[in-house]
């Protein structure tokens, strides 16, 4: 690893990328109230580098590392089609994760979006094998890098058949970190909720039972969301309860809320839009471990915004199939990149590494 930038400049720059990701660019009006209650979490630690830290101590060169996302959220309309929010900030962390701590990415979705989340992926710039297959493109046998690899596997939708399958998984390839990012996560009754209040459970792969999982066998954990109602929200479930519309009461039967009581983590990312957080988590991993080429790109971006066109993921907020994401176009994310890239540009002119 050859070191960019000093701890004092790392720590500057997580700080100001954490800010940065929850500008409130939607006007939702429930980024400051969930940064707030994450940060808390943490003592007012940057939350990116909280993460960071957390994979550096928990990624060995070699180790699987699963990531879940993916949300069909209009299941009448699209019962198949995930929303554009999650996997494009999925495909730069997989790619990051791989590039620098040489991490093994497997992407774990619904089973009806396994090939559809196959092609995101592989605009990222991955080759898609199976997850056993992984492991081969470490070696340097023929004297040069071989294609960064990625797997995508799916999870039934029944909420038993997705305990025993998480299990499985977990028992098998025993992940160093799993990873959530905007993906909604179920409360005590195994409801899943939308920020609205409406039921997605019928439509929806339980991956909470991940993340049970891995607490119970000692297995790092990270969660981001943007609303509330997210795998990892757990760890501020009062906050949404009391602040957060529909936080208490929702729309179903279960009368219990978006908040959740499940799947806690061990770090919690709040963002303005959950793809923000995964872009600067890249970023400061990059930085932190000496390789800026890992870090996500305005370019990366629009292959993979260009490639959730392709397979009709869409915009649940501008009600489109369009690059845009969270009612906001594509040079919305591709200005904020380019800020997350000048932030971290700027931390190591400041305070280069000694």
């Amino acid at each position: 690893m050859r070191k960019l930038v000093s701890d004092t400049g790392l720590y500057n720059v997580a700080e100001s990328i954490d800010r940065l990701i929850n500008v409130d660019i939607g006007a939702r009006g429930t980024a400051q109230v969930l940064f707030d209650a994450a940060r808390d979490l943490l003592g007012g630690k940057p939350m990116t580098l909280a993460a960071v830290e957390l994979m550096q101590r928990s990624i060995k060169p070699g180790d699987y590392v699963f990531i879940t996302t993916g949300w069909a959220d209009q299941p009448a309309n699209l019962p198949t089609k995930s929303e554009t929010d999650g996997p494009p900030g999925a495909a730069n962390l997989a790619r990051t994760i791989r590039l620098t701590l040489k991490g093994l990415p497997v992407i774990v979705t619904d089973d009806y979006l396994v090939d559809d989340m196959k092609t995101v992926m592989a605009s990222c710039g991955f080759s898609v094998v199976e997850p056993d297959h992984l492991k081969v493109s470490l070696s340097d046998e023929l004297g040069f890098a071989m294609v960064p690899t990625i797997a995508v596997i799916g999870m039934p939708i029944d909420q038993e058949e997705c305990r025993i399958r998480a299990e499985k998984l977990l028992d098998q390839y025993k992940p160093a970190l799993c990873l959530a990012i905007e993906r909604g996560g179920m409360n005590k009754h195994g409801r899943i909720h939308g920020m609205g209040g409406f039921d997605f459970s019928a439509n929806q792969a339980k991956m909470d039972y991940l993340f049970t999982g891995a607490k119970d066998r000692g297995i790092a954990t990270i969660g981001i969301g943007d609303g509330g109602n997210e795998i990892g929200m757990a760890n501020i479930e009062k906050t949404v309860r009391e602040k957060v519309k529909n936080g208490n009461m929702c729309k179903c039967p279960c009368q219990s809320g978006i908040a959740l009581d499940v799947a806690k983590v061990d770090v919690l990312l709040s963002a303005a839009i959950s793809n923000w957080a995964g872009y600067g988590i890249s970023c400061l991993l990059a930085l932190a471990e000496g390789n800026l080429d890992a870090c996500c790109s305005e370019e990366l971006e629009r292959r993979v915004l260009d490639a959730c066109c392709r397979v009709e993921f869409h915009d649940s907020i501008g009600s489109r199939v369009a690059p845009s994401v969270d009612g906001c176009l594509a040079p919305v994310h591709f200005a904020i990149i380019r800020l997350i890239r000048e932030i971290a540009e700027m931390g190591i002119k400041r305070f280069p590494a000694e």
